[in-house]
């Protein structure tokens, strides 16, 4: 059985339950815990869905972590509330479950943890080894902000600013950033088109996207208003093989690695270790689904 801890909005993981097998798959929303029941001891677990099918932890043969997050934000007042709180809780014994398949050796393709472990300013550093990466800087300074220009600022975390507000990737003058505020700036780069490479277990699937075709420099705050035409892009055997070697180096199975490309150069930017990707192989004709499918049933199971 494999086992996939996400949670209920979670399109992708719909797509590989209906490619495994709906009899070969438990899956366990953590957003909708409340309809589980649960137990766990020394032995192990037991879980149970509302139709009443279980899992024991004894018949799992592989775990995929997807996305087992709340997406609905709550506001917690100054005095806390026991929502957050019982989240916290299944939160804390989620991480006890992954742990549980980590340490008898059924996690696939995704770890748990990697954004910490392997963070932004670590990738770069790494990066500077296989690829060309604009310089950059991260300043909280009292002083005014000197830095190359033209230059980019990105947030380091999703994390929302005050009324459910992000901070998308955008141009700045350095100078006129407020010296007390935390900055991550980066040298911009004046690129054709941004490429995003997903990596399977040793497989790369490249898709490039024309920055003339959509406003600003950040894809992402076209996301649902727009169609965005990612499309395949061809890896020179080279770059392919510097990818393979990145990833071996940073210890990761799995990861979403962004570029950007001007016709002389390709620059990496981060790779996100459990990014999303079914939104570039829809239809299953790209070759992802399948082999993600495959590296989730490798071993145990035919599909």
């Amino acid at each position: 059985m494999l086992l996939i801890l996400t949670n209920s909005l979670d399109g992708t993981a719909d797509e590989i339950v209906r490619r495994v097998g709906v009899h070969r798959v438990f899956r366990f929303n953590i957003d909708l815990w409340r309809d589980y029941e649960i137990s766990l001891d020394t032995r192990g677990f037991i879980l149970s869905d509302p139709s009443g099918r279980f899992c024991r932890s004894s018949d799992i043969r592989a775990a995929y972590l997807r996305k087992p997050t709340f997406d609905d934000p709550i506001t917690i007042p100054e005095g806390g509330c026991q929502e957050d709180w019982l989240r916290a809780q299944m939160s804390y014994f989620l991480q006890e479950v992954y742990n549980w398949c980590r340490d008898n050796h059924l996690v696939r393709l995704v770890e748990k943890g990697a954004q910490q472990r392997f963070g932004k300013f670590s990738q770069l550093r790494l990066a500077q080894d296989y690829f060309a990466v604009p310089p950059w800087v991260f300043v909280r300074t009292s002083n005014p902000i000197v830095f190359t220009e033209p230059c980019i600022t990105k947030p380091l975390t999703a994390d929302f600013i005050g009324d459910y507000k992000l901070l998308f990737t955008r141009s700045v003058d350095p100078s006129s950033l407020d010296p007390e505020y935390p900055w991550l700036l980066q040298e911009e780069v004046a690129a054709t088109h941004d490429v995003t490479v997903v990596y399977v277990a040793g497989r790369s699937f490249a898709f490039a996207l024309d920055r003339s075709s959509f406003e600003g420099i950040d894809w992402r705050t076209h996301i649902n208003r727009h169609v965005l035409a990612w499309q395949p892009w061809p890896l020179t055997d080279d770059f392919e093989n510097r990818i393979h070697k990145f990833m071996g180096a940073a210890g990761l199975d799995f990861g979403r690695l962004d570029f950007l490309a001007d016709p002389s150069e390709t620059y990496f930017l981060e790779v996100n270790p459990n990014g999303q990707w079914a939104w570039l192989d829809e239809d299953g004709s790209r070759g992802i689904f399948d082999t993600v499918v495959h590296e989730l049933t490798k071993g145990w199971s035919a599909v």
